[in-house]
């Protein structure tokens, strides 16, 4: 599997490159998916986490049963997946496989994303994290805003619309402002990568 990463945040700092110089004027666009402008507010509430109803005909792993509650608090998401451009401006690196400036970066692993924060809190100024698991959920289900949609904004009818799967994307990433927004305006919740999100999966 492709992942990638989604951040968070609850700043309103705009970018800088270290405690004493601010952003060149060039590479404010690098920025332009993470400004507090690109950020969506998410209500927290108390949702129900895991293979529901809805998602049961697609035959959900088992480690998503039992469905149960949980709460989250209010948090920031970015809009979109993090950029190959943004990831290589802040790593010198860049890992995917499928190349492209506002492709979503892919191929890294959890503890490079974790440095990938760092630096990136370290030039802006600004306290990003990865999103929990239940947090993530709770945003992809559209939070309080849910209509409890199979995939994230959208069921089967309209998927095209909405999801980048196996059916439609030709096995490759695609553009992380392409397709339409789930019901909080976030892109690319279902399909198109996987995301790491900050907890560990331990079975």
């Amino acid at each position: 599997m492709a992942l990638g990463i989604s951040l968070t945040s609850c700043e309103k700092d705009e970018p800088k490159d270290d405690p004493n110089a601010p952003v060149e004027e060039a590479d404010f666009d690098i920025f332009e998916e993470i400004s507090y402008d690109e950020m969506v507010f998410v209500k927290g509430g108390t949702f129900t986490m895991g293979a529901t109803e809805e998602q049961i005909p697609e035959a959900p792993k088992d480690n998503e049963f039992p469905a149960h509650e949980v709460t989250v608090g209010d948090f920031y998401i970015g809009k979109y997946e993090v950029t190959q451009e943004l990831w290589e401006y802040v790593m010198k690196n860049n890992p995917s496989h499928f190349k492209g400036a506002k492709l979503p970066v892919e191929r890294v692993s959890w503890e490079e994303c974790l440095e990938f924060i760092n630096k990136l809190n370290s030039i802006t100024g600004c306290k990003f994290r990865m999103l929990t698991e239940a947090e993530w959920e709770f945003a992809a289900r559209g939070g309080t805003k849910t209509k409890h949609y199979k995939y994230s904004g959208c069921d089967d009818s309209n998927k095209n619309d909405y999801v980048w799967h196996k059916e439609n994307s030709h096995t490759q990433s695609h553009d992380i402002k392409s397709g339409l927004p789930n019901e909080l305006g976030i892109y690319c919740m279902s399909g198109n990568i996987g995301e790491w999100c900050q907890d560990w999966y331990f079975n």
